[in-house]
């Protein structure tokens, strides 16, 4: 009978793939315009800003911590804002959208990704869609007691992608007798006198 003994350093390093394989959280500007984010963790940062096409990406760090990432139009936090929250426990990661601070991306949408789907381990393990044009978004948290946590592994990645179609056509209406114009911003609606 043979006997043999594993080194510990041997057990670390058979498991370390699996304790380096979580994943990662990201946020991609597909709108025609700069937005600006802030990543909270603990202690509050200044907003930045993402150009077009810009994206962010943070690995799931601290274990118990939950993370929000602002989304707004302006470096403002005062006005409208959408929050990428997730937190990485116990082998898995929780994330949401709220709009409980309103909803800045109305007219683009939103999206959220997670990279593993179709998982039965973790049947919230799916993706949250706010299309363009909705006021309001029922797959986010639009009041402090809605329930839209979704749940996957934590090998999973989550990406959140704001305007997921392009920025959104804007509409221009003449009105002649006024010589006004309005047009939809991603702002807001503006009036314009010609």
């Amino acid at each position: 009978m043979h006997t043999f003994t594993i080194s510990g350093a041997a057990v670390l390093l058979a498991l370390a793939p699996s304790a380096l394989a979580v994943g990662s959280a990201s946020v991609t500007n597909m709108c025609s315009f700069p937005i600006y984010y802030a990543s909270i963790a603990g202690q509050p940062e200044p907003m930045q800003a993402m150009p077009p096409g810009g994206s962010m990406s943070q690995a799931y760090s601290v274990q118990g911590e939950g993370v929000s990432v602002k989304l707004a139009m302006d470096d403002s936090e005062s006005g409208p804002i959408s929050q990428f929250e997730y937190t990485w426990a116990s082998g898995k990661i929780n994330y949401d959208l709220s709009n409980i601070n309103g909803y800045p991306f109305s007219a683009d949408g939103i999206t959220i990704t997670p990279s593993i789907q179709n998982d039965p381990n973790n049947p919230t393990c799916v993706p949250i869609v706010c299309p363009a044009g909705a006021s309001v978004c029922s797959a986010a948290y639009n009041q402090p007691d809605d329930t839209r946590t979704m749940v996957c592994s934590d090998q999973s990645s989550i990406s959140l992608t704001l305007c997921p179609g392009g920025s959104a056509k804007r509409d221009v209406h003449l009105h002649p007798e006024s010589h006004t114009r309005s047009i939809r911003h991603p702002h807001g609606r503006v009036w314009v006198t010609v």
